[in-house]
């Protein structure tokens, strides 16, 4: 059987956040119950030791307990270094595990271990002893002093080490003997195993298995789950009008275009305005484009740009600016796409954007909608927000 000692004792001093990170949100749950859940689901692992900290254990208990993951069956305080939490963990593990059983160690902090990397390293230990995961150095290496470069290193011969890394039960009690008794201080696992003579193989790690050190690294790992940032909202906006027959002059994007009917509305019906409206309070979590324009349509206000003074205004408040807009017309007339430069041009002025954050892309339907048959204008409409 193979056992996992997931180490969470640190104290993520380099993220300079009050909070541990281990609890900050990936991918909608806890970063440390990405790195649980990896080793709580392999088929392969018999039993996990969490190592914490006095300040996080009652909160990695009520984790694991929310999440059920019956496979940690302990969590212990670990000690000052990692070395020494490593001792706890494994100190911690059942009495009889027998001697060729694979014990791995891996950071909580790594929260995109692969099966098959775990798969791997437990192959690999069982074969040759032990065995790491890591990456292979890309930059070019220079040692340095205060002052000068002393040596360029070969690249080619150099590896970024990562977790999981796996050794035999017995290799691993050999290891940690022999560090106590020559009062040894390495800084992680393979260390260990390289001070009695042990041959450590290694295998590549998988591209998303890094350690999470900085905010940067969180960054990166938000991104790859999918998660948006905290400062970025997006919004959804749709408005629609039919044609009035009697009447000409149709206003799009704040344009006035004498030669094409008047759309039906008690605004100047400026359905690319009112959409966007729409999709900015949605973004920013206000009311809707009824909500303020009615009670200004009824003291004589007709123009949409004022309606849409009045939700810029708050995303200015909120501290948000317009990342990006695009917009989706479908109507038969008039032809969108030779207008569309005046179009962005009139909402650059009215939105303070560039036209490259502008997209503007138009459709008949195929006349399967009354728009497509030349009854009136639907538009559809997104915005990116980010705080400015």
């Amino acid at each position: 059987m193979n056992y996992a000692l997931v180490l969470a004792a640190g104290r993520g001093q380099r993220m300079k956040i009050k909070h541990d990170k281990l609890f900050l949100q990936v991918g909608g749950k806890p970063l440390i119950y990405h790195s649980l859940v990896a080793f709580n689901d392999h088929p392969a692992i018999e039993e996990i030791i969490l190592v914490a900290n006095k300040a996080n254990k009652s909160d990695l208990e009520k984790l694991v307990k929310k999440y059920h993951l019956p496979k940690v069956k302990k969590i212990i305080i670990g000690g000052l270094t990692r070395q020494q939490s490593f001792a706890k963990g494994f100190e911690a593990l059942q009495k009889n595990i027998a001697k060729d059983s694979v014990i791995i160690a891996h950071n909580g902090d790594n929260p995109c271990v692969s099966t098959e990397e775990i798969d791997k390293v437990i192959s690999e230990s069982l074969e040759h002893g032990a065995c790491i995961v890591g990456h292979y150095v890309t930059s070019t290496i220079k040692e340095v002093n205060n002052k000068h470069i002393i040596k360029t290193h070969d690249r080619d011969k150099l590896f970024a080490a990562e977790t999981p890394q796996a050794a035999t039960h017995q290799l691993f009690k050999k290891a940690l003997e022999n560090a106590k008794k020559k009062k040894l201080e390495v800084t992680d696992e393979a260390m260990l195993l390289e001070s009695i003579g042990q041959k450590v193989t290694y295998v590549e790690a998988a591209e998303n298995n890094f350690k999470i050190t900085t905010n940067s690294d969180l960054q990166k790992i938000r991104t790859i789950f999918g998660d948006l940032p905290e400062d970025f909202r997006v919004g959804l906006g749709q408005d629609s009008h039919t044609f009035d027959s009697e009447k000409m002059g149709l206003t799009l994007a704040g344009v006035f275009i004498p030669d094409q009917p008047k759309l039906k509305a008690n605004s100047d019906g400026d359905v690319i305005l009112h959409a966007i409206f729409n999709a900015l309070s949605q973004a920013i979590g206000d009311m809707s484009l009824g909500f303020y324009a009615d009670s200004m349509c009824e003291k004589g206000v007709k123009d949409s740009k004022k309606y849409l003074d009045v939700i810029l205004q708050k995303v200015q408040q909120q501290k948000f600016k317009i990342n990006s807009l695009g917009l989706m017309i479908e109507c038969k007339k008039p032809k969108i796409d030779p207008i569309t430069t005046k179009l962005k041009k009139s909402l650059c002025d009215i939105l303070s954007i560039t036209p490259s954050r502008i997209g503007i892309t138009a459709t008949t339907g195929e006349n399967l909608t009354m728009f497509g048959a030349g009854l009136g204008i639907q538009c559809f409409a997104i915005v990116s927000l980010v705080k400015g």
